[in-house]
């Protein structure tokens, strides 16, 4: 992994020209400009449903940006992700994760989380401008062409490359807040894109009211508030936490179950290939966490290409003949 340096060492930092950010983003500076102006036309929108818990479903809004806005914001993300990162942050940078986001926590201990509502909607342009003129310090034309590039209608796009890293450094005054008052209490936090999780004697919800009004004072609401006491069983970014170690939560394992169960229903040869892409994914997200599942990889990886081949004879079959 290459080397990570101060945010001041950064070649964002200070950046005044707008010819050398098409040199650092490897892209002809009418084409970056090009971009800029085509803003919100550069993403396709869509919805994105997910069974929630409680058995209700959850529409989210996904938007995606174009081939090039795409490959532009990737190299923003990197530049970005070579910047030394606080430790309590686990998302957005190389090497941090949700699994590393549950390690950092004691099972033994009170465990209190909190997630900021509508993180990505609500992290307005306005504040990214602010995050490249003020934090990084750069030209006024030169950050808002990065605002431009990074954020569509007013807001960091739930899709977007550089949304995860930049909605960290757009709001690094109130995390690094936050931190600082768990610090005090002696209180171990952590944060994945937009869960709080603190774990430690101060625990309580008291806490976590305090940690609401600090995030209220940067224009954030915040909700699905949870407390634990030390000899529960907790759930931190999707992993259970308990006494033998890491757990893939029920839920998880239902949902890796059922996709094994649709994968051998399904007799659609397109639907069989994206049900195994599926399948595979969740197999390699249960080995992270338990290790047991780590013999389900290799074997989810094997029914993805005997799905693949399964689609391709398919369409040999039903090719006209020349």
């Amino acid at each position: 992994m290459r080397t990570r340096y101060p945010l001041d060492q950064s070649p964002l930092f200070r950046l005044q020209r707008r010819q050398r950010l098409a040199e650092l983003l490897k892209f002809p500076l009418a084409a970056i400009e090009g971009l800029a102006k085509a803003n919100p036309r550069g993403y396709r929108c869509f919805e994105r449903i997910s069974a929630q818990p409680d058995g209700t479903r959850k529409r989210r809004l996904i938007e995606w940006p174009c081939r090039e806005l795409q490959r532009v914001q990737r190299r923003v993300a990197q530049l970005l992700d070579r910047i030394q990162p606080p430790d309590y942050i686990h998302s957005g940078f190389r090497g941090r994760s949700y699994v590393t986001n549950a390690e950092r926590h004691d099972c033994e201990v009170r465990l209190v989380k909190i997630d900021i509502r509508k993180f990505f909607p609500n992290s307005s342009a306005q504040r990214v401008f602010d995050c490249f003129r003020y934090t990084f310090q750069c030209s006024p034309d030169v950050s808002a062409v990065l605002t431009k590039l990074t954020t569509r209608e007013g807001h960091l796009p739930t899709g977007g490359s550089t949304s995860c890293i930049l909605s960290f450094f757009t709001y690094r005054q109130m995390f690094d807040e936050i931190y600082a008052l768990a610090a005090q209490r002696e209180l171990v936090m952590t944060c994945c894109v937009d869960d709080m999780t603190f774990s430690g004697e101060a625990a309580t919800p008291m806490f976590l009211n305090e940690v609401r009004m600090i995030a209220a004072g940067y224009g954030l609401e915040t909700h699905k508030h949870r407390c634990f006491e030390a000899s529960q069983a907790k759930v931190v970014t999707g992993v259970t936490l308990t006494a033998k170690g890491f757990r893939l939560p029920n839920r998880r394992r239902k949902k890796l179950h059922e996709t094994y169960l649709a994968l051998n229903a399904e007799a659609n040869p397109i639907q069989k290939v994206k049900v195994a892409e599926q399948l595979l994914g969740r197999a390699t997200e249960a080995a992270q966490v338990e290790e047991k599942f780590r013999a389900t990889v290799p074997w989810a990886a094997r029914a993805l290409n005997e799905a693949k081949r399964e689609w391709r004879a398919s369409i040999r079959r039903v090719a006209p003949a020349r």
